[in-house]
């Protein structure tokens, strides 16, 4: 009888554990059908859908339901709804971020699904920069530059909380620093966007181009020399015309005389997190599970986009393509690179314990119920460890893989706009227009564009 009260109780250990891990394991099914509407371009469809799965995400996913409601918001060009969710999103992340440990330790004894999702280190600056696009959409130009110097601010505030050497690579945005760049000029405060231009122009070249293979884009040099003329720095614009002899430079004159429009292209779908785990066996045979998350990419065929605009009323036609300017993609991968040893540490610690406990259960089964009571409290341990050790795979799916930017200096006027999208071969993948829209002197125009495929 004893025996049988031990391995029922053996069993309701098992058994709790296997609940505990299916209550807090992610169960969101739905994204093949959203991703389906994105393809399509049907946001709204995408946007009514999320909203109907909300109970999908559990109170311990609340972050990314305001992340993908925002992002999803942001393709459709509702920037007010997508900026009110993804400042809920920050909201919740600060929030997090400065979680007690009590709610960490129960990480350690399961899995880290048991804590709410808090976000990479790059989304959570990621929500800025798409508040900031947010609001240059609807040409908020102040509200927008809040928000890019915050995702600038708040990179700093990430690596400071690093020891040196376990700091990201990702630590400063080249993307953010050049959009500053263009608020501030906007705004009228030419010494300020020189300034960030000059930064964005260095972080593109001594970080972008070494981790990711972005050389400083030609739309940021151009607008970096005509800062630098207009604000008289005669010797820093010869210099940087020889550092970039192949950038052509318009003038201040006729960038004053002309509309700035950005066609700001979100490519691909960012790589996801899969669960990949060892399975290590102990000196006693007893078998341990270490799981950690990989990223996988999920392919997609447009490289870049090509940009016609026409004038109807003089007739001229302005052509010109997307240019890399953001590689989510990169910047996800070595976010998980820069903090992988700390995951698996944590893992390990977690196994160990989980096996210091099933060890100790088994010795105290076989005291009071003999040699078989402690051999199932061990294999019922044994599998309720591994069952219960999972990688925390989450994280914002509905990111694109990257961000491109097509830029040009038009004269006033009317204007329509037809965008073909293009593999690296220059086949056509699939084409949009842009409603007919005006633009007047030394305006700044900006539109957004959603690729899946």
């Amino acid at each position: 009888m004893r025996n049988v009260r031990i391995n029922a109780a053996a069993s309701s250990f098992f058994l709790a554990m296997l609940f505990l891990f299916s209550s807090c394991a992610p169960g969101i099914k739905h994204y093949p059908k959203i991703n389906q509407y994105l393809l399509q371009q049907d946001f709204d469809s995408a946007l009514s859908l999320l909203k109907k799965n909300r109970e999908s995400y559990a109170g311990r996913n609340a972050l990314l339901y305001h992340l993908d409601e925002g992002i999803i918001a942001h393709f459709a060009g509702h920037y007010e709804e997508s900026t009110q969710s993804l400042s809920i999103a920050e909201s919740i992340d600060e929030r997090l971020y400065t979680m007690s440990i009590s709610r960490q330790a129960t990480s350690f004894l399961i899995n880290d699904n048991t804590i709410p999702y808090r976000g990479e280190d790059f989304e959570r600056t990621m929500i800025n920069l798409f508040m900031a696009l947010n609001y240059a959409g609807l040409g908020q130009w102040e509200d927008a530059l809040v928000e890019a110097r915050k995702a600038d601010n708040k990179l700093n505030i990430i690596n400071y909380k690093y020891d040196a050497e376990e700091r990201n690579v990702y630590k400063e945005d080249g993307f953010i620093r050049f959009l500053m760049g263009v608020l501030y000029e906007s705004e009228g405060e030419t010494n300020d966007a020189y300034i960030s231009y000059r930064k964005a122009e260095a972080v593109y070249r001594t970080d972008y181009l070494p981790n990711y293979g972005i050389s400083p884009p030609s739309a940021l040099i151009e607008n970096l020399l005509t800062a630098a003329q207009a604000m008289g720095f005669y010797e820093e614009m010869v210099e940087i015309s020889n550092q970039y002899p192949d950038v052509a430079f318009p003038g201040l004159k006729k960038k004053n005389e002309s509309a700035e429009v950005f066609f700001v292209h979100h490519n691909g779908v960012a790589p996801e997190k899969v669960d990949t785990h060892l399975l290590v066996p102990m000196p006693d045979g007893f078998i341990i599970k270490i799981a950690y998350p990989i990223l996988v990419k999920r392919p997609y065929r447009i490289s870049h986009g090509e940009i016609t605009l026409r004038n109807p009323d003089s007739g001229e036609s302005y052509s010109f393509l997307t240019i890399l300017m953001e590689d989510i993609g990169a910047i996800a991968d070595m976010n998980l690179r820069n903090r992988i040893n700390r995951i698996k540490t944590k893992a390990i610690v977690r196994a160990t314990m989980k096996y210091l406990a099933s060890k100790r259960a088994e010795k105290i089964a076989e005291e009071k119920g003999g040699e078989l009571a402690g051999l199932a409290v061990r294999a019922f341990a044994q599998l309720a460890g591994i069952a219960t050790e999972q990688a925390d795979v989450r994280n914002w799916r509905l990111l694109p893989a990257e961000i491109r930017l097509g830029r040009a200096l038009i004269p006033p006027g009317r204007y329509r706009a037809k965008i073909k999208f293009m593999d690296s071969g220059g086949a056509v993948v699939s084409h949009t227009e842009i409603a007919p829209f005006s633009v007047s002197r030394a305006e700044k125009r900006f539109f957004i564009l959603r690729t899946l495929n």
